[in-house]
């Protein structure tokens, strides 16, 4: 005789976003992942399987804000900072730079998944979710972004889907657009990460200038100057980023009686780096911000919105060549007669991962509330996990079960 099991009052219940899958639940999603790896194969990527579990410090050092929000952490019982993995691209770069004596370049690597983000705002969206998707790592040329878009565009395509839309964008467009200008990296990281605002319109310019005077983007002449930050803002006067960051760390570790406390002399670093690298005048920042709403607010059809893209360079005085490679690419994207879905240019598009340097896209559908996947281009992520040299790379990944929720077969 079978007893009906009984729900204890000191059970233990499940986390939101981790869930059971029954044996059927689990063949299809297993059918699904094997045609995938199928399709990844054709386009020569073999699989790579990466750890759960990666120092935090991985997922930190170029990835962003908004993902450093999302991480499982914890410190393990050998006082590591640990996560548990939220995406697969950091880690399938620190195995390239682990092991590149012995990789030959190119090199596609596939991966299939768990992941783990939690979204403060959105509870009931966090936990674990499968990805799957590929890594491009050493061709910077053009026939290497046609090659991962058509991989992203086949995905939908080959499982039946239909009424899906293909975000696209280009962060060097942007790039182009603010050179003229002359804002700082820091501020250039912030109108970036302000694009989706910036979509609205000038009128909500004056509203990030605020943002921009809290985070000290800005500054003037009426602004007083510690002695000991003018002479550190002259030793690393006319260096960038990552040269400036080497001399405040030379000479952290020089002054031995600098008390670090808990931080990390990485953190006291960029710390010391966002207060006296310089501000920009507020005008800088005002003409960069209007100009980035102005390129923002091109979304549509991409002959329409390329030409429109044109002309906003040309106002600005900007160079036109990366509007050009981006034409080039998208006249080259294979739309075969059996894609059911359409690609869109939407410069107000800015993926939550900071190590995009390029073309980024999402892929969209309505059943979905969400993304079903995305990627780009990122050619700096290899010089922020420690590697001597830039290694151009471009990837992509798609939600699994997003997919099998809105009926891929």
């Amino acid at each position: 005789m079978h007893r009906q099991p009984t729900q204890s009052t000191n059970s233990v219940s499940r986390l939101q976003g981790m869930n059971d899958l029954p044996e059927d639940a689990w063949r299809q999603k297993l059918g699904l992942q094997d045609r995938l790896y199928e399709q990844l194969s054709g386009y020569g990527f073999r699989r790579l399987e990466t750890p759960v579990l990666e120092p935090t410090e991985l997922f930190l050092r170029k990835s962003g804000g908004e993902l450093a929000s999302q991480l499982y952490s914890f410190t393990d019982a050998g006082s590591n900072s640990v996560s548990l993995r939220p995406e697969y691209t950091s880690p399938i770069m620190r195995h390239y730079l682990e092991n590149a004596a012995d990789i030959s370049l190119p090199a596609r690597w596939q991966y299939c998944g768990p992941v783990f983000r939690f979204d403060i705002s959105h509870p009931e969206a966090s936990g674990q979710f499968t990805q799957v998707g590929g890594e491009f790592l050493g061709s910077s040329d053009i026939a290497a972004d046609v090659e991962l878009i058509d991989l992203a565009l086949a995905v939908p395509t080959q499982l039946g889907l239909d009424s899906w839309s293909l975000q696209l964008a280009d962060l060097d467009i942007l790039d182009s657009l603010l050179d003229p200008v002359g804002v700082s990296e820091r501020a250039r990281s912030f109108i970036i990460q302000s694009m989706p605002r910036l979509g609205e319109g000038r009128s909500v310019v004056p509203k990030l200038l605020e943002e921009g005077r809290h985070l000290h983007l800005v500054g003037g002449s009426n602004v007083s100057v510690d002695p000991e930050d003018a002479a550190l803002r002259q030793a690393v006067y006319g260096l960038d980023d990552t040269q400036a960051r080497s001399v405040l760390l030379g000479l952290l570790q020089w002054n031995s009686a600098d008390h670090l406390g808990q931080r990390t002399p990485d953190d006291v670093v960029e710390r010391l780096l966002q207060k006296i690298k310089g501000t920009d005048r507020e005008d800088k920042l005002r003409q960069g911000l209007e100009l980035a709403s102005d390129l923002a607010g091109i979304k549509g059809e991409p002959e329409l919105a390329l030409q429109s893209v044109k002309k906003t360079l040309a106002s600005a005085g900007a160079n036109q060549n990366a509007a050009d490679r981006l034409s080039e690419v998208i006249g080259l994207v294979s739309k075969g007669p059996d894609t059911k879905g359409q690609i869109l240019l939407d410069f107000g598009l800015v993926r939550g991962l900071a190590y995009y340097n390029g073309l980024i896209f999402e892929v969209s559908h309505p059943k979905w509330p969400g993304t079903l996947g995305g990627g780009g281009r990122y050619d700096t992520l290899s010089r922020a996990l420690g590697g001597s040299e830039a290694v151009p790379a471009l990837g992509f990944a798609y939600n699994l079960d997003a997919l099998i929720s809105i009926g891929a077969s």
